[in-house]
């Protein structure tokens, strides 16, 4: 939080990544609460996810920005920001405006900079946080160029981008050839140290009253790898059925439950991936963390196929996001379907 805020403050923008469900998006959402309600910065954040294209971006773009300025007169906001344009605008069951676009590519430019002057005009700076946006990657257009050159010619719109695709990541700001080559700080988000996170359970558990012992605490980080999202999940399940202590034997217990209500849809799931990546997906979680897939050992120990067919099957489950590479090696992303697969596959 404190490094952000100084990014924001000395007019730097950031890019933070991580692996998915460490806390990046909660991260930069409270940073934005806060900063609201010091009204020193407007906020906008926008969740790149399901967006193909930046004609996507564009319109995702104007409808926060029309949400967040112009949400009592929203149709006099689309004539103030769309000019030249003929978008249509639908109303959901609960009344929330939403905008449909259609660019033609002529017309892409022209849109983007316009949002953009339109946010260099306010009086208050203004943070735009781009979440998942290493998908701008896959966009048809020349997307990177063309943000990259609206974006370093704003003073007063300061941006963070954030994603959990480490390796596009790289490429996109670390590589001399891409437009956003060192134009940012940089922030990898590291999990929460266990010290904080232990005392942060016992806190919470005190606070109502109830009790967890030391054994039953590190079962649950163990269990959940220390990743947030996890400990949260296991946490939150933990303290729910606990009414005064929590041992590790009711630990154990609630997380096996857990795995054990995912076990049908893991298992719908397992039995779509081909046999050898299968294999490769339960070696690895067996191991925890493997640094080197294509070893002889690991392949023996393991009774996988070829070193080629481990490759193969180790760059699919990698798209598919199933395993993840970190510094120190390979490891599942899911860390229930670890689990899962540790108890029922190993």
């Amino acid at each position: 939080m404190a490094r952000l805020e100084e990014n924001i403050e000395n007019n730097r923008n950031t890019l933070i990544h991580s692996p998915r469900r460490l806390g990046k998006s909660a991260l930069i959402r409270h940073l934005f609460y806060k900063l609201e309600k010091k009204k020193s910065n407007e906020t906008l954040f926008i969740d790149l996810f399901a967006t193909n294209s930046l004609e996507d971006l564009i319109k995702l773009l104007a409808e926060k920005i029309l949400l967040k300025y112009h949400s009592k007169n929203f149709f006099n906001g689309v004539k103030l920001l769309l000019k030249g344009l003929s978008p249509t605008i639908t109303l959901s069951p609960d009344g929330t405006p939403y905008l449909g676009l259609n660019i033609n590519p002529s017309q892409q430019e022209t849109t983007l900079q316009e949002l953009f002057k339109y946010l260099e005009s306010r009086k208050k700076q203004v943070v735009i946080a781009f979440d998942e946006f290493q998908e701008i990657a896959g966009y048809s257009e020349n997307a990177e160029a063309v943000l990259r050159t609206h974006i370093q010619n704003l003073s007063n719109v300061r941006f963070i981008f954030s994603g959990s695709s480490n390796h596009l990541l790289q490429q996109m700001f670390f590589s001399a050839k891409r437009p956003f080559y060192q134009s940012t700080e940089v922030m990898v988000l590291s999990k929460i140290s266990r010290k904080d996170y232990t005392a942060f359970i016992k806190r919470n558990f005190n606070r109502f009253n109830k009790y967890i012992d030391d054994e039953a605490v590190t079962y649950l980080l163990d269990f959940s790898d220390d990743y947030t999202y996890y400990s949260q999940s296991v946490c939150n399940q933990a303290f729910s059925k606990t009414e005064k202590e929590l041992t590790y034997e009711e630990a154990f217990e609630i997380c096996a439950i857990i795995i054990e209500n995912r076990k049908v849809d893991y298992q719908s799931f397992i039995n779509l991936l081909s046999e050898n990546q299968r294999k490769v997906l339960t070696a690895i979680a067996n191991e925890n963390l493997v640094k080197k897939p294509t070893a002889i050992d690991f392949i023996t120990k393991n009774k996988l196929p070829s070193v080629s067919s481990v490759s193969q099957s180790l760059k699919v489950l990698e798209q598919k996001e199933l395993v993840y590479h970190t510094n120190e090696g390979f490891t599942v992303y899911d860390v229930f379907l670890k689990r899962f697969l540790q108890r029922y596959y190993s």
